[in-house]
């Protein structure tokens, strides 16, 4: 055990070991004065190490801006988004009230075109049963398959025209 052989052969061991670690240090700051911006070309080992630690703290400090950055957007853009909900709400709301509105307009005009024995200002297209046998005689059916042919009273119970069972408020007369 104590010989002088094996002493050597443990000295060369770990002399072999010691190669290797210091080659792969080397090897890594080599790479380090590569990677690391302006650099000089300088070849010292402490300077490479040097520039990579200021390198690596100016990264990071830009990461902490521009993580305060994408936040800020984000808030900003998530606040846009949510006006953007509100007008599309406010605009759907106004579109429904406005289809109330016409959908209102429309039967007044019904109710007064019935009130004054007028046609319909705008003909229905639909078919009659002339038509289906290849007649071209004009439909009297309005576009939900009711009659358009309406009587001076007929609408108007309140005015004593019809009997109560054929005349309703809103109702149009039947016409067979």
């Amino acid at each position: 055990m104590g010989t002088d052989e094996w002493t050597r052969q443990r000295k060369d061991n770990h002399k072999e070991v010691e190669r290797r670690r210091r080659g792969n240090i080397n090897e890594g700051i080599n790479e380090l004065g590569r990677i690391v911006p302006n650099s000089s070309g300088e070849k010292a080992k402490g300077a490479i190490l040097q520039r990579a630690v200021q390198y690596i703290h100016h990264l990071k400090e830009n990461e902490a801006r521009n993580i305060e950055k994408w936040t800020l957007e984000k808030l900003l853009m998530d606040q846009a988004m949510g006006d953007l909900q509100a007008q599309l709400e406010d605009m759907r709301r106004l579109w429904e009230e406005e289809r109330i509105a016409r959908q209102r307009a429309e039967n007044e005009l019904d109710v007064l075109r019935g009130v004054s024995g007028q046609a319909p200002t705008i003909p229905y297209k639909s078919r009659s049963r002339s038509v289906e046998r290849g007649q071209d005689a004009p439909s009297n059916r309005g576009p939900f398959g009711e009659s358009e042919v309406r009587t001076e009273l007929g609408n108007r119970p309140e005015e004593g025209g019809g009997d109560d069972s054929e005349s309703r408020p809103g109702k149009r007369a039947r016409v067979d």
